[in-house]
């Protein structure tokens, strides 16, 4: 016979209790939240042992680590989500608002190179994740950038050219360039606030009528 289905009310309750384990545990090292070679050396036997399940178990709420890690890390980028919504919707033209969503992205790399480094570049050892089963236009940095590259090609401000292709190229490029000095953190960059700086006047440059 079939085990009956766990309800939605039972999963949440399990998720919460995993996520709880893993917090405790992180406390009892005194892990900072922010750094994420600390937190990468937690196992899913350590978590499971705090939270007093089977590891069997912990795969049916979670599909990895990674997946677990996502879900203690939605809080900060909520956060940032929403700061950078309303600094997008305070602004009144299309410049404004495109240079107001790549420089809060490029500010959060810089403040927390640690939280970023977690969040958007860290991926599993041996394991290809694929984000494809959402679309780019579910995250609200990509949307934005559509939105403000259609509402500027509409008043004029902006030149010809495909806004989807143009968004990814403008996340693209921001992203690397806040990504190289990790990625090769070998080689001595100049300052991120500047790289950053020089990236964003050169992608408006591009885009602007």
């Amino acid at each position: 016979m079939a085990r009956p289905a766990v309800s939605p009310e039972k999963r949440a309750e399990m998720r919460s209790r995993i996520r709880e384990a893993v917090v405790r545990i992180a406390r009892s090292r005194k892990i900072a939240p922010n750094d994420v070679w600390a937190w990468a050396e937690i196992s899913i036997r350590d978590v499971a042992e705090e939270a007093d399940i089977s590891v069997g178990t912990f795969y049916k709420y979670f599909k990895d680590r990674a997946d677990l890690a996502e879900t203690l890390w939605s809080e900060p980028v909520d956060r940032l989500r929403n700061e950078m919504q309303a600094r997008f919707d305070a602004q009144e033209t299309s410049i404004e608002k495109l240079r107001a969503l790549l420089e809060d992205y490029a500010g959060f790399a810089i403040a927390d190179p640690k939280l970023f480094t977690h969040i958007f570049l860290s991926v599993p050892a041996g394991q290809n994740r694929n984000p494809g089963a959402r679309q780019l236009s579910e995250e609200p940095f990509f949307n934005n950038l559509i939105i403000a590259f259609e509402e500027g090609q509409r008043s004029g401000e902006l030149r010809d050219f495909d806004p989807h292709m143009m968004a990814q190229t403008f996340w693209a490029s921001i992203h690397g360039c806040m990504a190289l000095a990790v990625n090769l953190d070998r080689y001595a960059f100049d300052a991120p606030d500047e790289r950053a700086s020089i990236m964003i006047d050169s992608l408006l440059a591009m885009v602007t009528a």
